[in-house]
């Protein structure tokens, strides 16, 4: 009898499941401009609460302690549109300035790789099928070149309406703050008195993962992104701050974020000469294994529970779905819910 009821619980669950994936592919551009606000908001509010709950303690209420937060955060947002922006734009315009010269060099490398295959004395069906590769492989990097600068271009188009999505969602985070009791207690009286403990269990779990998972990105991508900066500083890379935040940033990006972020920067120094490539490469390497072994266990201290291989698959899935924001958000979301199938099935057996 209990075999049947686990068997028809999976079964339950699996439909679910299933429905829900299959409601999300269906809407997911009207989900995205829903939900934005709203995951932006819960990562403004688990970023702030700490800061607020340290207030609190010092006899400073939690209204007054979120405004102090968002008034402090607004000075230092005008301080660096000042001073520290037009540095970086400077900085960017002149990396992007760089992409004609950089386009030529590689476009002379991979014509003179052309011509000693043409030249060689490789049997013809082995050229034929080298230059049919070598046509498909640069069809592809074209398509997604062109795909990047058309997101870029959109996303450019739309800043105005991610700058409310921004001011929404500081809204949304200072309610959530705030207001933090009188959304645990609406929660909970909708859930059966019976189920509530393993509701209060899930929740505090799901807390702990999204909690370690924002602190521990931001943390790391902030340690990564000066390391980087500094070291490409050291050998001479030019651009070094941006290709530094583009590390860093690209880092939040489980197992594929480092390779994504170390491409401008071999890009740039390939520009210079092969021995800084040799070097931003090394570079790279070393700082993504002091990384792996001291800064990302003891930041996030693997909390997630997740196994390697589940953490890739769901980044491809991420990424094929919702592009880099599925990327950046894949991970967490898949952990919470691998807790709420983990709780659900043992309160249904």
């Amino acid at each position: 009898m209990i075999g049947i009821r686990r068997v028809v619980s999976y079964i339950v669950l699996f439909l679910i499941g299933a429905a829900i994936i299959l409601f999300v592919t269906t809407y997911r551009d009207k989900l995205v401009k829903i939900f934005f606000p709203i995951v932006l908001a819960g990562i403004l509010a688990y970023i702030i609460r700490p800061l607020v709950l340290k207030l609190e303690k010092r006899n400073i209420s939690r209204t007054k302690g979120i405004l102090l937060i968002y008034l402090v955060s607004g000075i230092v947002l005008i301080v660096s549109v000042i001073f520290i922006v037009p540095v970086l734009v400077n900085n960017t315009r002149e990396f992007i300035n760089t992409f004609p010269e950089l386009t030529l060099e590689y476009k002379n490398n991979f014509n003179n790789v052309v011509k000693m295959i043409d030249t060689s004395n490789w049997p013809p069906e082995i050229k034929n099928a080298v230059f049919r590769e070598i046509n498909n492989t640069a069809g592809i990097l074209e398509t997604k070149i062109l795909n990047a600068l058309r997101n870029a271009l959109f996303g450019s188009i739309n800043a105005a309406a991610r700058i409310g999505d921004f001011i929404i969602a500081m809204i949304i985070a200072y309610y959530l703050i705030k207001d933090a009791e009188f959304f645990k207690r609406n929660f909970l009286s909708l859930v059966p008195k019976g189920w509530r403990n393993n509701a209060i269990a899930t929740c505090r779990e799901i807390n702990d993962i999204l909690s370690s998972f924002i602190h521990g990105q931001i943390l790391t991508a902030v340690i990564i992104g000066i390391m980087e900066a500094t070291v490409l500083l050291i050998i001479g890379i030019k651009y070094a701050p941006i290709l530094g935040i583009i590390g860093g940033i690209a880092n939040i990006v489980p197992y594929f974020g480092p390779f994504i972020g170390a491409i401008p920067a071999v890009a740039v120094a390939f520009i210079d000469s092969p021995v800084k490539v040799i070097w931003t490469v090394v570079a790279f390497v070393v700082i993504q294994q002091i990384d792996n072994a001291f800064i990302s266990p003891k930041i996030i201290e693997g909390r997630l529970g997740l196994h390697p291989v589940t953490t890739i698959l769901a980044v491809l899935a991420g990424e094929e779905f919702f592009g880099i924001t599925g990327m950046l958000v894949a991970v967490p979301v898949t952990a919470v819910l691998k807790v709420i199938l983990k709780r659900s099935i043992e309160a249904i057996v």
